[in-house]
């Protein structure tokens, strides 16, 4: 059982180390809200439901750190170059859903695994993935719902801490959050047996609850262990401000550019003729000896090519540090999907690393439902290591090219290996049971139409045989 004052310190620790990260974690969610410090002066108060979406008192949209003149124009634009990266690599990495297959061919459990989790939202990889690429690292919750059926919430670093020893292993994981219209802070503690509910002085405000999952019943998903560092959100800032800060720049100048002054040279101008100048758009000067008056519009000269030349090279910086590609550029000539997957070389291997680390959590996530489907059933029925988890990158494949492939190979390679290498089927094993079942009724059709042909082809000989014994009595009958 867990003992909260044995484990005071340490949940004292973690909930500190927890505050001082959130400050961190909350401006890399304000990033891809596209809420920058060159726009906004950012609020860091944890007072208030901070589990909105919209924050009441998140910023001050007046301020920020984008200085301007008195008087002047000071355009701020927004470019959320950090979200388009993010959602491409969801896009990318689980675009396709996610495949499940046995290892001993048991479809049992397969459609076991299915039937328990068709109550979840759609969406569930992708928000799993959104978060861990925000802040490099997710949580899932898993749960039983008063209808007895596994569910799991997505947690970000934002809302929870985990506790691990010295080798990786989960002690205990800290959910913080507050109530709708509830100023109260909230703390959940799961161990590898209960829940514990306690408030922000870890006193506990309700009775314990057991779970059935034997762990600590949480999935992570997390990019490295460099943890906030190695996030888009790092890598991007800075050029995100620059990006910003200069296209608001010339955006102001262009405001600006209608603040011409004009000059008058050797010559001084009545204020009560401005009028009269206005209303006859003529001027008159007046030589004074070998000088003569003049006037000019005074504008500021702004270098175009500079300045695009600029702006271009922050944008090339962006996507070469993402690993992205910039689909608004002319293409080449060369469209075919083999030329494309070229290109995309760089995200697809940044995309793998990202599954790679979806797939511990995913782990964790069918060791926590069959340890529930077991203990419903009394047995060790089901057996998590069964599964074999199947990512399928939404990218541009060459499916001619792996037609090809899987003919030359025949007979040496799996009929469901050779299904997964083609973009158009999203679970190989199911499409392996539908050819079976259009196989299966194909055979019996065959069957049937053969049984038909036979029964017909003796039809027709009886009848023939009958025709030709009527013949022979004809003839052997005496003439009247």
């Amino acid at each position: 059982m867990f003992d909260i004052e044995a484990n005071r310190s340490i949940l004292e620790a973690c909930f500190s180390q927890f505050q001082t990260q959130w400050r961190i974690y909350q401006r890399m969610y304000f990033y891809y809200m596209g809420i920058t410090d060159i726009n906004h002066n950012l609020a860091w108060q944890m007072d208030g439901n901070y589990d909105d979406i919209i924050f009441n008192n998140y910023a001050d949209a007046e301020g920020g750190g984008y200085s301007f003149i008195n008087d002047r124009s000071h355009n701020k634009i927004n470019t959320n170059f950090i979200k388009k990266f993010i959602k491409e690599e969801i896009s990318y990495s689980v675009g396709n859903p996610i495949t499940y297959s046995s290892k001993s061919a048991d479809k049992n459990i397969v459609n076991i695994l299915k039937e328990n989790t068709w109550h979840w939202d759609e969406n569930t990889d992708a928000s799993l993935a959104k978060n861990m690429l925000i802040y490099s690292t997710a949580f899932e919750l898993y749960y039983i719902d008063k209808d007895a059926q596994f569910c799991s919430k997505i947690i970000s670093p934002r809302h929870g801490i985990m506790y691990n020893d010295d080798f990786g292993n989960p002690i205990f994981f800290l959910h913080i959050y507050r109530k709708t219209y509830d100023s109260q802070m909230y703390i959940d503690i799961y161990d590898n047996s209960q829940i514990i509910h306690c408030n922000e002085a870890f006193a506990e405000i309700s009775p314990r609850q057991s779970h059935p999952f034997g762990i600590v019943p949480v999935g992570t998903a997390q990019i490295s262990e460099e943890s906030w560092l190695d996030s888009i959100y790092q890598d991007m800032k800075s050029l995100q401000d620059a990006y910003e800060r200069n296209l608001s720049d010339i955006s102001s100048e262009i405001t600006e550019f209608r603040n011409a002054y004009l000059c008058f040279i050797n010559c001084e101008l009545d204020e009560n003729e401005l009028d009269k100048i206005r209303k006859d758009g003529i001027m008159k000067f007046k030589g004074n000896g070998s000088t003569t008056g003049s006037a000019q519009w005074l504008t500021k000269q702004i270098n175009d090519t500079f300045i695009q030349n600029t702006l271009n090279t922050i944008i090339d910086l962006m996507y070469q540090i993402s690993g992205h590609i910039n689909h608004n550029i002319k293409e080449s000539s060369n469209t075919s999907s083999l030329a494309l997957r070229a290109k995309l070389i760089g995200l697809e291997d940044k995309c793998k690393l990202n599954q790679k680390s979806l797939h511990n959590c995913v782990k964790t996530r069918l060791q926590c439902l069959f340890t529930y489907l077991n203990s419903l059933k009394g047995s060790q029925l089901y057996d998590v290591k069964d599964i074999l988890v199947t990512f399928t990158a939404n990218i541009p494949q060459d499916d001619l090219q792996n037609a090809n492939m899987v003919n030359t190979l025949g007979n040496r390679l799996s009929t469901q290996t050779a299904l997964s290498l083609f973009s158009f089927v999203s679970d190989p094993e199911r499409e392996m049971q539908q050819a079976q079942k259009e196989q299966e009724a194909s055979t019996v059709g065959s069957d049937l139409l053969d049984q038909a042909r036979a029964q017909s082809n003796q039809s027709s000989s009886q009848d023939k045989n009958m025709m030709n014994s009527g013949d022979m009595n004809g003839k052997d009958k005496p003439a009247v």
